[in-house]
């Protein structure tokens, strides 16, 4: 079905196509090749399961994933403070997320050894990179070791009260730099623990890989309430949020850019790369990245939403920010925005005498969501388009990105506590996050650039 070929893979950016055109930067890339959590090659593989299940843990993914960022922004608003008291991490029950080796350590009796390798879930929500290390009590269960921290030769613990910490607002763990993390469930899944200087290895663009010396990884000596499905292959998380500070991972690599492209199957090569070229070409649009309430994730400038071209007139609804998050699986709209939006899909699909399934026609095999429609045969070149018109920018999605079509047609959108733009609505565009210093106004970070792309390369 065409839900089965539309949801999400990142891979590489390439150096050259008739759409893009690269300007290569100095410095090498960090190139991470991830794996689909619906690949049969990913930890969080769910086995053979049908197009509806598959629907349903995009769903749990969303619904936690908002959970954990509004219960994050209610706690920073309540303290009226823009200090950090916890760093949180996007590391969530719903099978939905992707992952990427990175090497950690180095050990004898191989000097320079180029550590060992640990499967990290991507965050784009999430300064802080950890893995659960050796000693841990309690442990969420890990199918390798976990990382024997006082084997590494590269391991540089940081004491408690030391000016280098990144973490000062924390309480130490026993006598070291330390950090907590949690998100907002109930109970909520949380791990606590040091932050120390290490080595980590990535691949290259040359078949090989390089390491970068002194970074700051937290090392997880006690979680709670994780529940990984089984076996679990998943050490820790890759945090790609944005910060000031010298934690964030790109402060520290000294990159200022990163970018992937979503791609509409699960049978595709995929990558993200962290630096590497701006990207620029004829079809490349930007729009500002700007600061939140959630001082980790991107906010854009989200003015209006239009359906098949018809805009809904939404000036002025968006006043508490719009993000842009891959951890989200499905787009979510605050109430009020999604009430319009809902009422311009039943006015488009009324055209044709199709009518929203209610709670007294709806189907026992749909999934948990609000917006289905019967799919009377051949209707698929009729499936309207839906732009979200940032400044400066407007991102069609593309109608693979918006529905589930199989037995049933079922809009890809959520209600929620606060706007976010999903992965899934991200497929077949290349988006690149831009740091570089330039004239911008002040509550501007950087710049959002995106562009269509054919984003697979089978695997």
């Amino acid at each position: 079905m065409a839900f089965m070929e539309t949801l999400l893979s990142l891979i590489s950016l390439l150096s050259s196509t008739l759409q893009l055109h690269a300007v290569v930067e100095g410095p090498k890339p960090i190139t991470l090749s991830l794996i689909h959590p619906f690949s049969p090659h990913s930890p969080f593989y769910p086995g053979n399961i049908t197009d509806m299940e598959k629907i349903d843990i995009l769903i749990q993914g969303t619904n936690t994933r908002m959970h954990h960022l509004f219960s994050t922004m209610r706690e920073r608003n309540w303290n009226g403070s823009s200090e950090v008291d916890d760093i949180v991490a996007t590391v969530q029950k719903a099978s939905f997320y992707f992952v990427a080796q990175v090497g950690i350590g180095s050990f004898p009796p191989f000097p320079g050894r180029k550590g060992i390798p640990y499967l990290l879930m991507i965050d784009t929500g999430s300064e802080l990179t950890w893995v659960q290390c050796e000693g841990c009590d309690p442990c969420f269960p890990l199918q390798q070791p976990n990382f024997p921290y006082n084997r590494s030769q590269s391991y540089k613990p940081i004491p408690c009260g030391d000016p280098t910490c990144p973490t000062p607002n924390q309480d130490c763990y026993q006598s070291y730099c330390g950090f907590r993390i949690s998100y907002g469930e109930d109970p909520p899944a949380s791990t606590a623990g040091a932050i120390v200087r290490e080595a980590l290895t990535f691949p290259s663009d040359f078949r090989g890989t390089e390491s970068y010396n002194n970074l700051f990884l937290g090392c997880g000596f006690k979680s709670y309430h994780y529940e990984f499905r089984q076996p679990n292959k998943i050490g820790g998380i890759l945090g790609l949020g944005f910060g000031a500070g010298t934690l964030p991972f790109l402060n520290q690599v000294g990159k200022r850019r990163f970018s992937y492209c979503l791609s509409n199957s699960e049978h595709t090569n995929s990558q993200l790369y962290i630096g590497g070229a701006k990207m620029v070409g004829p079809q490349v649009l930007s729009t500002p990245l700007l600061r939140g309430l959630n001082e980790a994730l991107y906010y854009l400038d989200l003015q209006d939403i239009s359906i098949q071209n018809i805009r809904l007139r939404l000036q002025g609804s968006f006043s508490g920010g719009s993000t842009i998050d891959s951890g989200c699986p499905i787009t979510t709209l605050h109430p009020n925005v999604y009430a319009r939006v809902r009422i311009g899909f039943v006015q488009y699909f009324a055209q044709f005498h199709l009518q929203p399934y209610d709670s007294g026609s709806r189907p026992g095999d749909l999934p948990m969501l609000d917006l289905c429609f019967p799919n009377p045969s051949g209707f698929n070149r009729y499936l309207p388009t839906m732009t979200f018109h940032f400044r400066g920018a407007d991102l069609v999605v593309k109608r693979a990105g918006m529905f589930s079509v199989g037995k049933y047609i079922c809009v890809l959108l959520r209600s929620g506590p606060v706007t976010t733009i999903g992965a899934f609505q991200q497929t077949q565009h290349k988006f690149s996050y831009d740091f570089e210093l330039g004239e911008r106004r002040q509550d501007e970070i950087g710049a959002l650039r995106f562009a269509p792309q054919d984003c697979g390369s089978p695997t």
